[in-house]
């Protein structure tokens, strides 16, 4: 085997090594795509549940506050009405 055919045997060894790199390197670029959508659609879920809970939290303190002061009312209006 001369020079020139073991340089042609490298550079096609070395071309089939660049293909089969770039087609791994394709497949990696598209999950990572995929990866990066799902982690997008998680923070949107997370986002919203976030919202929801605050909401419902506000809600639930506003309506713990109408309780308590509708009985500290009731308890003063029965004081008041004790016979003396």
């Amino acid at each position: 085997m001369n020079f020139e055919e073991r340089a042609e045997m490298r550079l096609n060894d070395h071309a089939g090594r660049i293909r089969t790199l770039e087609i791994k390197e394709a497949a990696h670029s598209e999950r990572i795509d995929s990866l990066c959508k799902r982690l997008d659609d998680v923070i949107e879920t997370i986002e919203n549940w976030m919202k929801f809970a605050q909401n419902l939290f506000w809600k639930v303190l506003g309506a713990a506050g109408g309780l308590i002061t509708i009985l500290a009312l009731f308890f003063i209006w029965y004081v008041q009405s004790l016979p003396r």
